[in-house]
């Protein structure tokens, strides 16, 4: 038996499928089923070649796949140019202006020399451009020198490129990370109380039409102090702002009266405490009004109470409206509460913890509680008895305010120390029959199933104790149609097949 290594960018597999016993497959072109395969990757690209043993003077046919790792699609377009160096400074060139049909070029070469040759491809288009180099490319003199490969059988999956290019398709080194421990909860988006206000009607009075004719509508933004709409107020209304005007400016008059006699010694402390807490409470009720309404030659003005963006509208124009009526809802989503409900049993543990990352339904991805610059705010004194939870509330910023109140999430609450470990996307992982597995893409069509032994789950990640080694690629879109593939009965490597 025959073994030889590539040694690739970042891997090289190897695999001899000569069999003595039986005649490949060949392409549509004519191109036999090669005897060697290389796989590598490099930052932008990963190649699949096969191709079979190189004779002096031979005609040979190299079967090059090219997948572009932005989306693991075929490159489709691009000129690719091989040049073979052997030790003796031999060349050969060869170039191929586009691909043989998606995905695979097709050069045809023929070496006037043996020896060990150097593969540099270079490719050239609007989609990739990127310099690959494949070593140990052996050119024999004469058919006595080709050696002796034994095919072994095999059990690896074959699933092709033609299959991968078609589907949603991704792999990637396995390697460390830092990851850490969490408490799982589950959690609701809220507001929060200051970027939240309902707008009520401080007074009695009419929605007439010609006096809002710009009247905001639902998603429209405003800013605080904004005018939101106009009311024509009744004439109980007026004599009742007036009246809350003359109160204030009365008990203003009355305190600046008393602190002068105070001063003089001619009322007591007490009549003194009397007067600032009259003054102070028919302030409060004043500016209270004037923070909600401006008088206009109109009516009273309604004012924004916050920056924020128009959620719900109550009212109709030419409706005849009465003190505390809820005419708008207003909503500042650039900072938002999360609030996680954790179960009693972990109430300690989430006490501890100072920090959490959390995941909604339709996003794809989990959003860390630090990197949205929050923080953990509260903790609830008391146990929820309907469902035996304890709440812990962070803050935090929304970016593009994408994140929506009243949206439930998974919350992961961070505890103990963070570690460095072997870790993978959780899409990577198939539950099999109550098995976490997952597959490994051994070269460009060759994958091999593993059951993994699996820890910590953080951020999206979980933690590999048995089942993968550091730098091999795993599946981590398209794992399941690669377990389907692994069910069909011509899954072996080692059949024919047609590219």
């Amino acid at each position: 038996m025959f073994r030889l290594t590539k040694i690739g960018l970042l891997m090289v597999a190897l695999t001899f499928l000569v069999s003595c016993a039986h005649d490949h497959e060949t392409t549509d072109e004519g191109h036999e089923h090669g005897a060697i395969s290389v796989t590598q990757y490099t930052d932008s690209t990963e190649i699949f070649m096969e191709y079979s043993l190189l004779l002096v003077n031979q005609e040979a046919e190299f079967l090059i796949h090219l997948t572009d790792l932005k989306n693991f699609k075929a490159v489709t377009e691009g000129q690719l140019k091989a040049d073979f160096v052997n030790e003796s400074g031999n060349k050969v060139t060869v170039t191929e202006n586009e691909p043989a049909r998606d995905g695979i070029y097709i050069p045809s070469v023929v070496f006037d020399n043996a020896g060990n040759y150097t593969m540099t491809i270079t490719l050239q288009g609007n989609q990739v451009s990127d310099v690959i180099v494949v070593k140990d490319v052996m050119v024999y003199g004469s058919s006595s020198e080709l050696p002796h490969i034994h095919e072994e059988e095999s059990s690896n999956i074959s699933f092709l490129k033609e299959q991968q290019w078609k589907i949603e398709f991704a792999n990637e080194p396995v390697h460390k990370r830092k990851i850490q421990s969490s408490v799982r909860a589950t959690g609701e988006i809220k507001p929060k109380p200051e970027y939240y206000a309902k707008v009520v009607s401080p007074v009695g009075g009419f929605l007439l039409a010609k006096n809002n004719t710009n009247i905001k509508s639902i998603g429209d933004y405003v800013k605080a102090g904004e005018v939101l709409l106009t009311i024509s107020p009744s004439t109980d209304a007026s004599m009742n702002v007036q009246k809350i005007k003359n109160e204030y400016l009365l008990a203003k008059s009355e305190y600046e009266r008393v602190q002068n006699l105070f001063e003089r010694k001619a009322v007591s402390q007490k009549r003194l405490d009397q007067a600032r807490s009259d003054y102070e409470a028919k302030k409060a009720s004043y500016n209270s009004l004037t923070d909600q309404i401006k008088i206009t030659d109109n009516g009273y003005a309604i004012l924004s109470p916050i920056n924020g963006y128009i959620e719900k509208l109550n009212f109709s124009l030419g409706a005849n409206l009465v003190p505390g009526e809820e005419l708008f809802t207003i909503v500042n989503p650039a900072r938002l509460i999360l609030q996680a409900n954790v179960p009693s049993a972990y109430s300690g543990k989430a006490s501890e913890s100072e920090d959490a990352s959390f995941r909604i339904e339709g996003f794809d991805r989990e959003y860390s509680i630090k990197e949205l610059n929050g923080r953990k705010t509260a903790m609830a004194a008391a146990l929820n008895q309907t469902n035996r939870t304890v709440s812990v509330y962070y803050e935090f910023n929304n970016p593009q305010n994408k994140i929506k109140i009243g949206m439930f999430a998974e919350v992961f609450m961070k505890v103990g120390d963070e570690i460095e470990a072997l870790a993978i996307p959780e899409s990577a992982i198939v539950n099999e029959d109550g098995l976490h597995t997952a597959y490994v893409q051994l070269e460009g069509e060759a994958f091999e199933k593993r059951i993994l032994k699996t820890g910590i789950i953080d951020q999206g990640l979980v933690q590999v104790l048995e089942g993968l080694n550091e730098g091999e690629r795993v599946v981590t879109r398209g794992a399941y149609q690669v377990r389907l593939a692994a069910l069909s009965p011509e899954s072996a490597i080692g059949h024919g097949h047609v590219h």
